[in-house]
């Protein structure tokens, strides 16, 4: 089959219907940019071949453009030299399209019979049709398909190598390796034996059988054990009910109770003596205190009046050294008054001296502060009336506005005598001032600008009246005077300004205004360094001087003279220096009568404190009878008696410990006899309970006639393993023949791939003289490349080698199809991606090898890398919509 043209209509981009014809034998290129349909092409391709008219799934829905429509695909194709043209119009919807095939000009089918046609055609890559080996989509440049073509090339390959066939036993071999496979399928699984499979019976079989012996070899070793128990229960209870061992244990208790009895009486006689050892030590306890008690009295009343004796001597001496001192206060304090009595007396006579100057002093200051009152007040007048004056005239504001229009008008002016008409007057011999120019003469030679006209009188003849119209500058003249004449105006109606004025005026009271302000700055700088703080406080410091006291008091005859003063100074400074000296005096003196005083108080307290404990101590001695001494002894000669005693009860107790009897195991004994008696008779009543239990189970076991059955399910067992073996036995001899099929089929398989090894190797030679590929029988991929001595696995080569040898191998697959008679195109979209340019020149020369007796059609974008191919160049072109 070989395709001869293509038309789409309604196909993603293409809208509007488009064709490629010329499509012939050998090879075909159709080179476009990128998104220029060539990839819609090979869609529409398998659209038209694989996909039935009536479906509207994913993959056609995929086909139909964004704006709308429905696609339609139209392919010729020529079948052994008869042309045949394929329509496929897909609708909306499943179940709506249509399929159309002519021959030549005649319906050839339609409808199913249509698509039955197709299919016997060429087959679905689903169903191991060429095309998905064949038809390499645009990204699948290695074999990422080899699942989906895997049938494919299985199929490719049975249908060209008949002698693998003939040395395995053909279609022999694979009934017997069909009934193997079946038979061990009916037995097992991947994971184990089959479910419900007679192996699985077997096995559960025996499970059953081997889990009911293990329940009655436990049963009867269960009931071997009852018994043995229940001899070693009765052997026990003959044990315990024994006469001899009964009376044995009560004597036991007796002996044991009347042990305690005799360990407990000796142990009160023992509580007793140490009773007497406590009251005893007790009691020498006390004398011992009290005799320590005694001495610390004793002890304490030395030492308090020896403290007392020295406390007195101590008081003694601080007295007699406090009264000279006190004497020397008295005589000081006195001094000190006389002292103090004079210095306040040259006090006042220097304060009656220093008032007197202080008088003189302010009379003087109020008469200079009356004179700078008066003329701070007379500048004050004269800042009023200056700022009167400043107020009058042109402000700067008005008069830059004056000066501003002023030029404004100079240059009007000038402007409009430069656009005026100028007059130039020549006079003939002896006619000199027959001119006159508004009752003027003109001279000769002289220039005249007439902007405003004017009239020229000849005398004698007539006159010439000149109008000056509306020449340049007249509109920018006639505003520069109103602005002026208005400015002007405003000046007029200031303060200070009467009637009209003019510029000059307003320039004269400018200047005015600013001599007033001048003049204002001068006086109020002179009133703020004559009145810093203002006139009123000036005003209010001069009446502060001239208070009631200043008013009434009497002026001094004389001002106080600097010696006068001087001397006073001196009296008093003495004075003081007398006062200060009678002061330290005194001071010293009370200091060391308060330090003296303060040994005085100490030395009483001390004093008063050992008093106090020497009289404690009489007190404390004072409850003693007799003397001292004699107390002492009678103290001394009771402890004694006490510590005797002590010594004798501890005699007596430790006599009594070293004979006594163990009270503790006594107790323990007569409890252990007593626990004993009473664990023989609860065990007789256990063991009667017990024996009682036993007798039943036992009397139920032998009914049941276990060890029969056990007999009976272990002659069971051994048959269903007999039957379990046979059938492993059966499960392991078809795995043997299964694995010995398979290795008989594997080693025929080696010629398998021989057909496409015979077509690869000349393509492979292109671009590796050398190398060899390994194919794998069971996939029929490639598996190894040997080059360079070197044997490399296809998934560790890199993309673009990847890429080259899949190509080539989809090339010998499809020389091996069209050596079958069943030759289909070769569909490339973009297959060639990792290749570099030295490797791509091979390639080409490998397509159009391949070229030769069978089609290729290649889709590429690298239009510059695909000139050098050569073939058919091909080209998408509009076309007329199907009537």
């Amino acid at each position: 089959m070989k395709i001869c043209a293509i038309r789409l209509e309604n196909t993603r981009r293409f809208t509007d219907p488009v064709e490629i014809t010329g499509i012939g034998p050998g090879l075909n290129v159709l080179s476009a940019a990128n998104e220029q349909g060539k990839s819609t092409i090979f869609d529409a391709l398998h659209a038209v071949f694989f996909k039935d008219a009536k479906s509207w799934d994913k993959e056609i829905r995929a086909l139909a453009p964004r704006a709308g429509g429905e696609p339609r695909i139209e392919v010729e194709i020529d079948l052994e030299g008869q042309r045949y043209r394929l329509a496929k119009q897909f609708r909306k919807g499943s179940g709506k399209g249509e399929v159309r095939i002519w021959q030549g000009s005649q319906l050839f089918l339609q409808s199913d019979a249509a698509e039955a046609w197709l299919q016997e055609l060429i087959k679905s890559p689903k169903d191991g049709g060429p095309a998905g080996l064949l038809w390499v989509r645009q990204g699948l440049t290695d074999f990422a398909d080899a699942k989906e073509t895997l049938a494919a090339r299985q199929d490719l390959m049975s249908s060209v190598t008949g002698e693998v066939d003939a040395i395995t036993g053909g279609q022999r071999m694979d009934a017997i390796r069909r009934d193997v496979r079946q038979s061990l399928d009916r037995l097992v699984t991947s994971r184990g034996a089959k479910k419900g499979g007679a192996l699985e019976q077997a096995e559960t079989a025996v499970a059953q059988l081997v889990a009911r012996e293990e329940d009655f070899a436990i049963k009867v070793q269960q009931l071997r054990a009852q018994l043995d128990q229940r001899q070693e229960l009765r052997a026990e209870l003959a044990s315990l009910q024994d006469p001899e061992v009964q009376q044995e244990q009560a004597a036991r208790l007796r002996q044991a109770q009347q042990d305690l009895v005799a360990a407990e009486r000796y142990q009160e006689k023992l509580l007793s003596a140490a009773q007497a050892l406590r009251h005893a030590q007790l009691l020498l306890d006390s004398h011992d205190s009290k005799l320590a008690v005694f001495q610390s009295r004793q002890t304490d009343y030395r030492e308090a009046a020896q403290a007392c004796a020295l406390a007195e001597e101590r008081l003694r001496q601080v007295t007699a050294a406090l009264e000279p001192v006190q004497a020397e206060v008295k005589t000081a304090q006195v001094a000190y008054a006389s002292a103090q009595l004079q210095s306040k007396s040259d006090e006042a006579q220097l304060a009656a001296l220093q008032q007197a100057e202080r008088l003189a002093q302010q009379l003087q200051q109020r008469g200079a502060l009356e004179a700078k009152l008066a003329q701070a007040r007379q500048l004050q007048q004269q800042v009023v009336m200056l700022k009167s004056q400043a107020e009058q005239g042109p402000d700067q504001t008005s008069m830059d506005r004056l000066e501003a229009c002023q030029a404004a008008l100079v240059l009007a002016e000038n402007a409009q005598h430069l656009a005026a008409s100028t007059l130039v007057v020549s006079y003939d011999s002896g006619q000199d001032g027959g001119f006159l120019l508004n009752g003027v003469p003109l001279r000769e030679g002289a220039k005249l600008s007439l902007p405003q006209g004017g009239k020229i009188t000849v005398p004698g003849l007539g006159a010439i009246d000149l109008y000056p119209g509306q020449g340049l500058g007249a509109d920018q003249l006639q505003r520069a005077e109103q602005e002026l004449a208005a400015a002007l105006a405003t000046v007029s109606g200031l303060g200070g300004v009467t009637g009209s004025v003019d510029l000059d005026s307003a320039r004269v009271l400018f200047r005015q205004r600013q001599e007033a302000l001048q003049s204002l700055r001068e006086a109020e700088i002179r009133l703020a360094l004559l009145a810093p703080e203002g006139v009123v406080a000036l005003m209010q410091q001069h009446a502060g001087l001239a208070d009631a006291d200043l008013e009434a008091a009497e002026a001094p005859d004389a001002a106080p003279t600097p010696q006068q003063l001087d001397q006073a100074e001196a009296a008093l400074a003495s004075s003081r220096a007398v006062l200060d000296q009678a002061a330290t005096r005194r001071d010293a003196a009370k200091a060391q009568e308060a330090e003296l005083r303060l040994g005085f108080e100490a030395a009483n307290a001390h004093h008063q404190a050992a008093l106090q404990r020497l009289q404690r101590a009489e007190v404390g001695l004072a409850g003693q009878e007799g003397d001292a001494k004699e107390a002492l002894a009678r103290l001394v000669q009771q402890r004694a008696q006490s510590a005797q005693d002590v010594a004798s009860a501890q005699a007596q107790v430790e006599t009594l410990q070293q004979a006594a009897p163990d009270l503790e195991t006594a107790r323990a004994r007569a409890l252990r006899a007593q626990s004993g008696l009473e664990t023989s008779r609860m065990r007789l009543q256990e063991l009667g309970r017990d024996l009682a239990v036993l007798d039943s189970r036992i009397a139920t076991g032998a009914g049941e006639a276990i060890e029969e059955e056990l007999a009976e399910v272990r002659g069971q067992l051994v048959s269903a393993r007999q039957g379990l073996a046979a059938i492993s036995f059966e499960v392991a001899m078809l795995r043997r023949l299964d694995l010995a099929l398979e290795k008989a089929r594997g080693a025929a398989q080696e010629a398998y791939v021989g057909p496409v090894l015979q077509e690869l190797q000349p393509l492979l030679r292109l671009l590796w003289p050398e190398a060899r590929l390994d194919v794998d029988a069971g996939q029929v991929l490639p598996k190894h490349l040997q080059r360079a001595g070197q044997e490399e696995s296809f998934d560790s080569l890199s993309g673009g080698t990847q890429e080259q040898i899949a190509l080539l191998v989809r090339l010998a697959f499809a020389r091996l199809l069209a050596r079958a008679g069943r030759a289909a195109p070769v569909i490339l979209d973009d297959a060639i991606v990792y290749t570099d340019d030295a490797r791509i020149e091979k390639l080409f020369d490998a397509l159009t090898l391949q070229a030769g007796d069978m089609q290729i059609l290649v889709f590429t974008c690298r239009q510059k890398s695909f000139r050098s191919l050569g073939g058919t160049q091909l080209s998408i072109r509009p076309t007329a919509p199907v009537a």
